[in-house]
């Protein structure tokens, strides 16, 4: 099972071309999926001080424990978003802090001599970022590709998901050459996630 988290507000242009060509694929193979769309839902990506778990709060709403189980159950995670102001839209954001939790993504231990690395929770994923961005990619090239080492090292792996990000560049107008790269490129993304 595939769980699909979109955050994107728009219903035309790349991402939505993405999640199409995603859905596609999954579909030709047989793969069960489910979509969650933040902006669809009109999530509220807020952390509430009473969520605010390194000040010692543990609440949990009923909609994120929810979402908690569907990624329990599912063995691949599929992230679609843009990029935006050099990271993740801010809806995203608020859904990684406010679902990926301690005791259910990673867990602090008292005993190890660094505290601040955790026990990895969700060893048992796959992720796969099919993002776009509008600026080229010799510009991320060049700065090593922050939102790759991010999504790999510092959210994916802070809970033990094996991850890959596929980025499109220069995504600002649809154009035949641009159709043929999103395909191949989810293409690409789809089948690493698969196998």
């Amino acid at each position: 099972m595939t769980l699909i988290i979109y955050a994107h507000p728009g219903t035309e242009g790349f991402n939505s071309r993405i999640l199409a060509r995603a859905r596609q694929l999954l579909d030709k193979k047989g793969e069960e999926y489910e979509v969650i769309d933040l902006y669809g839902i009109d999530y509220d990506p807020v952390l509430k001080k009473e969520e605010h778990y390194t000040a010692g709060n543990k609440n949990i709403t009923e909609e994120n424990l929810e979402f908690q189980n569907k990624i329990k159950q599912a063995a691949k995670l599929m992230f679609i978003y843009p990029v935006w102001w050099g990271g993740m839209p801010a809806i995203l954001k608020g859904f990684l802090e406010r679902v990926f939790t301690p005791g259910f993504a990673f867990k602090y231990r008292k005993d190890k001599l660094i505290k601040s690395i955790p026990d990895k929770l969700l060893t048992d994923k796959k992720a796969v970022c099919l993002i776009t961005s509008g600026g080229p990619g010799i510009f991320y090239g060049l700065l090593l590709n922050p939102v790759k080492i991010i999504n790999r090292f510092i959210i994916f792996g802070f809970f033990g998901a094996r991850s890959k990000t596929v980025q499109i560049y220069n995504a600002r107008k649809m154009t035949r050459r641009r159709v043929d790269e999103i395909n191949r490129k989810v293409r690409r993304g789809v089948a690493w996630l698969l196998s």
